[in-house]
């Protein structure tokens, strides 16, 4: 009897240990349903970033990043909650029969990232280029790194070697909003290029031309991580060139070019290059979606031209989300639109202003079920644009020779018309009260500002030497953040904990049971 008493509590223990390992962590995670969404891979460094943020408050963001035309389609069908994408849907394009809203969530620049080697051996990292230059490249017209436009933008000679141009194979916001440059820069060389791949020509396309006879050295891969992933094999990469988020070329330790602006200088995206370039942007008051055509042609020494936002695509009608996945959504919008973006620039991109704030906010309201927002100060929403720090703090980068600068000799290092890391390059929204920076932050506008059409401000940028211990903790920084974007599944250490507790145990609960018979 004592045995078989002894053999149930055993008993008793292995399932209690069992259930207390494979149980949710808290009952608030219990009580909230998982939301999913899917999309661009653009903004998937950042997202995966906020995700796993919030998994401490109980929240569960699942995201495929399966490009921006597939996301927009799984959205449309109702197989997600959500979606991401750098560009609204097509005109003949399938749309969902529901109401929704398009939300900002983070701001960037899209950069060219290649894979070059000087004839001495080392890895070329100053690479210069101008638009017509950049459209010659990704048009097929441009085929060798000796090319004569090439060699004007860079300044010197680079190795005779063929180009091998890197786009997306599936359909992309990314190609969608570098086409857009390229056809706002170079209509004509982009018109002809459409009709020699046998299309007709068009301002944009999220599905970029490329194969025999259209763009003959294109190669074509899935995402953004494909492209940087084949620039950067060692086997495939060499002589490559493609264009990414910025943050996938940090996350690889590869330089991407400096890119001419309308004032002359090039420039990489930079936070603080990428906030004065979106000074210009327009947005609709309605869809809070961006006219990016002043963004091409910013003025400024420091904007990078290249750039845009990102867009979360929320239902706001209640035959397609519950209020519980609502409030979820609801929450995880709260985050990133403040909290997060503090991740935005270690990551490669540039935190949104408040303007854009107050588009996802309003659109937020929108959705059933999601909780108010938060007001749109420094003390309630931490945006870094909304706290003032984003304009108090200089665009800083890796040590020389590492990401963005040459590292054999000073002839590899830009010229100070390249306005990169290390540039102290105020953005918009530094103000006493003004656009971006509440009153309380006790900021004031400083007498070189110059507010943009928007009502944002922008500081030229001055030279500024950062130590290479300084530089050095920086780039620790954002490896530590993107080292650490992706939670880890605990499930497999709780499958080998409860199958090692009932191989341990098992066979004593069975010596009990036979004794007690």
């Amino acid at each position: 009897m004592r045995s078989g008493a002894t053999a149930r509590r055993l008993a008793a223990l292995v399932l209690a240990v069992g259930f207390a390992l494979v149980a949710p962590a808290s009952p608030a995670q219990a009580s909230l349903p998982p939301i999913l969404g899917a999309g661009s891979t653009w903004s998937q460094i950042a997202l995966d970033q906020w995700r796993y943020d919030v998994v401490s408050k109980g929240l569960t963001i699942n995201y495929q990043g399966v490009g921006s035309t597939q996301g927009r389609q799984f959205f449309a069908n109702g197989t997600v909650d959500f979606a991401v994408s750098e560009i609204p849907y097509d005109p003949g394009e399938s749309r969902p029969s529901f109401h929704f809203r398009y939300l900002p969530i983070v701001a960037g620049g899209t950069s060219m990232m290649y894979n070059l080697t000087a004839p001495g051996g080392y890895q070329i990292r100053d690479l210069r280029l101008s638009n017509a230059t950049i459209a010659g490249i990704f048009t097929g017209k441009i085929t060798n790194w000796n090319d004569a436009a090439i060699r004007r933008d860079y300044g010197r000679p680079l190795p005779s070697l063929p180009i091998h141009v890197v786009v997306r194979s599936d359909g992309s916001g990314t190609s969608a909003q570098f086409s857009a440059y390229l056809n706002a820069m170079q209509p004509a060389m982009w018109s002809a290029f459409l009709r020699g791949c046998g299309q007709n020509p068009v301002d944009y396309t999220s599905f970029y031309p490329y194969g025999p006879g259209c763009l003959s050295n294109g190669v074509g891969q899935r995402g953004s991580d494909g492209i940087a992933n084949y620039i950067a094999n060692p086997g495939l990469g060499p002589g490559s060139i493609g264009y990414v988020e910025t943050g996938y070329a940090i996350a690889r330790n590869f330089p991407v070019a400096a890119v001419k602006n309308a004032s002359g200088n090039y420039v990489y995206a930079t936070p603080h290059n990428v906030a004065t370039a979106l000074q210009h942007s327009q947005q609709d008051p309605n869809t809070g979606l961006s006219n990016l055509s002043g963004v091409y042609t910013a003025p400024e020494s420091s904007a990078y031209p290249v750039s845009s936002y990102s867009y979360m695509l929320a239902p706001t009608d209640s035959s397609q989300i519950s209020t519980d996945k609502g409030d979820v959504l609801g929450q995880f919008i709260n985050y990133f639109a403040c909290q997060g973006q503090q991740q935005a620039a270690p990551l490669g991109y540039s935190p949104l202003p408040k303007t854009l704030v107050q588009f996802t906010f309003d659109a937020e309201k929108q959705i059933p079920g999601a909780p108010n927002p938060p007001a749109i100060n420094g003390s309630a929403c931490p945006n870094p644009t909304l706290t003032g720090a984003f304009y108090q703090t200089k665009d800083t980068a890796p040590p020389p020779g590492s990401l963005w600068y040459g590292q054999n000799s000073s002839t590899d290092t830009p010229s100070s018309s390249s306005t990169g890391p290390g540039s102290d390059s105020s953005g918009p929204g530094v103000g006493n009260g003004g656009p971006g920076v509440s009153g309380s932050q006790g900021a004031s506008v400083p007498s070189n500002a110059v507010q943009g059409a928007n009502g944002s401000y922008t500081v030229d940028p001055t030279p500024a030497v950062l130590t290479d211990r300084e530089l050095a903790a920086a780039k620790r920084l954002g490896d530590q953040h993107i080292l650490g974007m992706r939670l880890p599944s605990s499930l497999p250490f709780i499958v080998v904990a409860v199958v090692v507790l009932l191989i341990v145990v098992g066979p004593l609960l069975l010596r009990l049971r036979s004794r007690e018979s």
